[in-house]
């Protein structure tokens, strides 16, 4: 398996695709880039399995209708945010806080613990809600490698006053996240962690409890 990173910029989150016989797409940034991001993963691929919202905001979920098409790839996305990208709620997505609108996409609602087999790796789906409340994580456990979403970052987590934001919800999302052997932190925005991923969520555990 190789991740190749598609950094986050302007109104794009960061944007992962992990390769293998079934490549998986995790996050579409917010669709303003897309032919951009097209284009990369055709360098890498020209089959993608299935999309990956790891939440509903706008700058990781809005370029989730124009991928879903140009790859034929149906998109998952935690059942908790699954109406505000199936419906293109607004508000509901952020999408009001970039001034754009949030293309309506056909949605699979995903299952906390459920699996994501690339046919080399599986990914178990750890429901992390606080900074929506249907965020989620992506963690293989023999890889060790770990997909916060904006749940925790490489310093620090993301934020909980958003529609359906929680901070009690998220200081046990955290805590969830830094119980697990993390050894590879691949986060929403931001650097890549690679090697100590536990310990920077051990910093993030305390940050957000302090709040």
């Amino acid at each position: 398996m190789t991740v190749h990173m598609f950094p986050g910029a302007g109104c794009d989150s960061n944007i992962f695709l992990v390769t293998g016989t079934q490549p998986i797409l995790i996050d579409t940034g917010s669709g303003l880039r897309s032919s951009k991001i097209i284009k990369e993963i055709g360098e890498h691929t020209d089959h993608i399995s299935k999309i990956i919202l790891t939440h509903c905001h706008f700058d990781h979920a809005g370029g989730a209708s124009e991928l879903r098409k140009c790859f034929n790839a149906p998109v998952y996305i935690h059942r908790f945010d699954a109406a505000a990208v199936r419906n293109g709620l607004i508000k509901e997505t952020a999408a009001d806080m970039f001034g754009c609108e949030m293309p309506a996409t056909e949605v699979t609602e995903l299952q906390d613990g459920e699996i994501i087999d690339t046919g080399e790796y599986q990914f178990e789906i750890i429901h992390t809600p606080g900074h929506t409340a249907g965020g989620i994580s992506l963690f293989d456990r023999s890889k060790q490698i770990l997909f916060s979403g904006d749940t925790v970052f490489a310093e620090g987590v993301g934020r909980w006053d958003f529609p359906t934001g929680d901070l009690s919800c998220l200081k046990r999302s955290v805590h969830k996240l830094a119980e697990l052997d993390a050894l590879y932190l691949y986060p929403g925005h931001g650097p890549c962690i690679k090697g100590s991923a536990k310990s920077k969520i051990a910093n993030a555990l305390m940050y957000v409890e302090g709040f």
